[in-house]
């Protein structure tokens, strides 16, 4: 069953007739020691990465599919089947298997999966995990996957108190972890399964008994989020950072002494880790935008910053070419740097947390749009199509953006204007055929003709808020209503082409019910769909003294009632609290974070228990069932 939510218009904007093509986020480059490439559309937020054949990259989207970057640069998506309940994932964690499978985790929270990716074809297979069984993953969030050494692959996320094991043929083996919630895993020295607990702790899980010792930090519990990635070290040592409070840990799984190395930028929120070709550990810092490196040695901590604040580095791993490849959740991209050859330059500062010393930001570069404590929100539309009258035009990705914030969801409540940047962002996308194009009949065979390529006949689509969009909290979710003008570009038909204003009110389907998104994340990234009917008036000002009005509304079956005008749009709408120290203090007020919890709360909606699954039973360590691929 598909949730409705949110906010202030997926807009009639991403409504109508979308226009723009939008460049990716970031071509491809190089910046400061630091090469990256932008996703087509930057919102899916690029998440877990692993190595594939031939120089490739593969990664997890929160709001996507999978993605490939291959050898060239280029970048090939990939979108994940629907779910038994018919509604989608997100990609979250990824691993290389036995075979050449690249594994996955979906990390949305209605249908919890594991599956992997045949990086030859694109293809997918997918596993439904366990949620009534005694040991299980209820309300899914998984957050890892890891090879482990008996050929199977194990699994564990933050809404469940389980670690999961499941081989090629869907077999999976559920294991209790005495109450820890797990969000990163690694495979050690001892033939074990460790993990990072959400209550602070490190533990280690023995597969041959089930048997779960747990450690505590020093620093344990005292910062959120407490605990990110886990590593084996080359040193026969667990490394994982703590976020929290700023801090690479190791453990001797020999002895469970843990030793804590301070990173040198405070609430830099340090997250994903791994090991590099050059034997240091290598880390992210996902609140200040840096990466850095631990000398297993030695301990000494060193940072290097990527070429832009808000870049989010949740992820890394080593890839080919000998670099580390990472990615940037809050951009949308994926960036490599050659270990040897660092950025150079001091560290980024951490942006503003919420508490220093114990609770770190981390942010999107689209929060920083938004006044403080303000309910911030962006949406892009990665495709689509629209109808008008006898006017179709399908969507490019990246057609169109709106960006605000709310501080109200009462009757009437205004989307206000970002305090950096525009509300909506358009360009020309161009209708093909032109002007000719759209006469009646012949157009779509004249619009192919030599005479169609002529400047005069250009015909491009911009449009324009014609009222501010207001929002407001109704049943099923936001409701929000936006008046738009679509203007027609042409030589001959000048400068004031319009039709418009058009109304529109909405509610946006969110395709993965509870959202998505790695737990650890500042914001929440939601795919959404919108189909709607939409009454639509005649075109006036075209052409020198509107003297052309009655061709264009002829060409076009204009005006047009709801029942003639259609606007199919997928998109990608992202929540957050925004982090701009705007100048107005009533802004800064703690009510509009109320409005934040209400969204959140609406469209993560706690899972219900299905018919026959036990609650509140003393779980056995383990418990195995056969689940179904799914292809």
């Amino acid at each position: 069953m598909r949730h409705r939510g949110v906010r202030a218009g997926v807009l009639a904007s991403a409504a109508l007739l979308g226009a723009v093509a939008l460049s990716p986020t970031s071509p491809a480059g190089a910046a400061a020691g630091v090469t990256e490439v932008g996703l087509p559309v930057p919102d899916v937020t690029p998440a877990g990465l692993v190595a594939g054949p031939n120089g490739s990259v593969w990664f997890g989207e929160n709001a996507g599919g999978l993605g490939k970057v291959d050898s060239a640069g280029k970048v090939t998506e990939y979108a994940l089947p629907a779910n038994s309940q018919k509604t989608l994932g997100a990609a979250d964690a990824m691993a290389a298997g036995p075979g050449g499978r690249l594994w996955f985790t979906d990390s949305s929270v209605d249908v919890p999966r594991v599956g992997y990716v045949d990086p030859a074809t694109g293809k997918t297979t997918l596993f439904e995990v366990p949620t009534t069984t005694d040991v299980n993953f209820a309300g899914g969030r998984l957050t890892d996957i890891v090879a482990g050494p008996d050929g199977a692959m194990w699994f564990g996320g933050v809404s469940a108190t389980a670690i999961g094991r499941i081989d090629a043929s869907g077999t999976v083996t559920a294991y209790a972890t005495a109450g820890a919630a797990v969000y990163g895993l690694a495979a050690g020295p001892d033939g074990a399964i460790w993990y990072t607990g959400t209550d602070g702790s490190i533990g280690r899980l023995d597969p041959a008994t089930g048997a779960v010792t747990a450690y505590y930090p020093p620093s344990a519990g005292s910062g959120s989020p407490t605990l990110g990635g886990i590593v084996k070290g080359p040193d026969g040592g667990l490394w994982f950072t703590e976020p929290g409070v700023g801090k690479i840990g190791r453990l001797d799984p020999a002895t469970g002494n843990i030793d804590e190395y301070p990173v040198n930028t405070a609430d830099s929120a340090p997250m994903g880790i791994t090991v590099g070709p050059d034997g240091l550990i290598w880390f992210t810092e996902a609140a200040a935008s840096n990466i850095g490196s631990v000398d297993p040695g030695s301990g000494a901590v060193s940072e290097y910053p990527l070429p832009a604040t808000l870049s989010t580095p949740m992820r890394i791993t080593s890839g080919p070419g000998g670099r580390l490849w990472f990615s940037e959740s809050g951009r949308g991209v994926v960036g490599s740097l050659d270990p040897a050859s660092p950025p150079t330059g001091s560290p980024h500062p951490a942006a503003p947390p919420l508490a220093s010393g114990s609770t770190p930001r981390v942010a999107a570069k689209f929060q920083s749009q938004c006044p403080q404590n303000t309910t911030c929100q962006t949406q892009v539309t990665s495709g689509g199509s629209v109808k008008i009258g006898s006017f179709a035009l399908d969507l490019p990705p990246n057609a169109i953006r709106v960006t605000g914030y709310i501080t109200s969801l009462s009757p009437g409540s205004v989307l206000h204007a970002p305090v950096m940047g525009e509300q909506l962002v358009s360009q020309p996308v161009e209708v093909p055929g032109g002007l000719i194009g759209q006469l009646p009949l012949i157009g779509p065979i004249l619009g192919k003709t030599p005479a169609a390529m002529l400047p005069f006949n250009r015909l491009t689509v911009t449009q324009s808020l014609a009222a501010p969009i207001t929002v407001q909290l109704g049943q099923g979710g936001i409701q929000a209503t936006a008046q738009l003008n679509v203007h027609l570009n042409n030589q001959l038909l000048g400068s004031n082409c319009v039709i418009g204003p058009i109304t529109t009110s909405l509610t946006p389907t969110v395709l993965v019910p509870g959202g998505a998104g790695d737990p650890s994340l500042g914001w929440s990234p939601y795919p959404i769909q919108i189909n709607n009917k939409i009454a639509v008036p005649a075109a006036k000002g075209c052409g020198p003294g509107s003297i052309l009005d009655g061709v264009i509304n002829l060409m076009m079956g204009l005006p047009a009632g709801s029942a003639n005008n259609a606007m199919n749009l997928v998109g990608v709408m992202s929540l957050g609290a925004g982090i701009n120290p705007a100048d107005t203090p009533a802004l800064r007020s703690t009510a509009s974070t109320s409005v934040l919890s209400k969204l959140v709360a609406g469209l993560r909606p706690q899972p219900k228990a299905k018919a026959g699954s036990k609650k509140h039973v003393k779980a056995p360590k383990k418990v195995t069932v056969k689940v179904k691929a799914r292809h």
